[in-house]
């Protein structure tokens, strides 16, 4: 629907990092070319749930592990409605 807003890393860093049991909440984002070691646009360590709906991942890197979000020690992972595109 083109509706929502566009965080762009600029190949230069991931647009969000969640830990100490936070839970985030996410509707329609457009993540474009994030970079990081862990996620190129979302790194979640340790945190509470994380839920998103409607968000799409374009064009993000990671160095290490999970191209477009990486996910570890944390509560339930929900994606509805999510895309993942050119993401390694």
């Amino acid at each position: 629907s083109g509706e929502g807003a566009t965080l762009d890393g600029k190949k230069s860093s991931n647009m969000f990092y969640i830990s100490s049991g936070c839970s985030l909440y996410l509707e329609a984002l457009h993540f474009v070319d994030g970079f990081g070691e862990y996620g190129g646009a979302v790194d979640v360590f340790g945190a509470g749930d994380i839920a998103m709906k409607d968000v799409s991942f374009t064009g993000c890197e990671a160095s290490e592990y999970g191209g477009g979000m990486f996910v570890e020690s944390s509560g339930d992972v929900s994606l509805e409605g999510a895309s993942f595109s050119e993401c390694t």
